[in-house]
């Protein structure tokens, strides 16, 4: 099996060898943010119900559809977890208490 020679490096004129330069707004296009990731993510600090159905939701359709926002997504969801399981913790506590809040202190 014989191999091509090669040719010994010969410059060329400045910018051979180099890929053209693209004018701005040219080439592949970006991919778009999956707004019910952004949605989620906001709801983890208000409603964390809301945040982990959202979270779940979202990452579906950023599977099926290649959008960004993957990160926020799973964001949403661990602290939409963190923010059921408290409110869970919670309501156990309180039912656990006798549904009451008062402390009594002598002096």
């Amino acid at each position: 099996m014989t191999t091509p020679q090669q040719q010994p490096f010969a410059p060329g004129p400045v910018g051979a060898g180099q890929p053209p330069v693209q004018p701005v707004g040219y080439g592949p296009p970006a991919r778009r943010m999956n707004v019910l990731s952004i949605v989620a993510l906001v709801a983890a600090f208000f409603v964390p119900l809301a945040a982990v159905i959202c979270g779940w939701v979202s990452l579906r359709q950023i599977a099926r559809t290649d959008e960004n926002g993957r990160p926020l997504a799973i964001t949403a969801l661990v602290l939409g977890g963190i923010g059921c399981a408290f409110w869970i913790l919670f309501w156990v506590l309180i039912i656990a208490n006798g549904g009451s809040f008062s402390y009594s202190y002598s002096i």
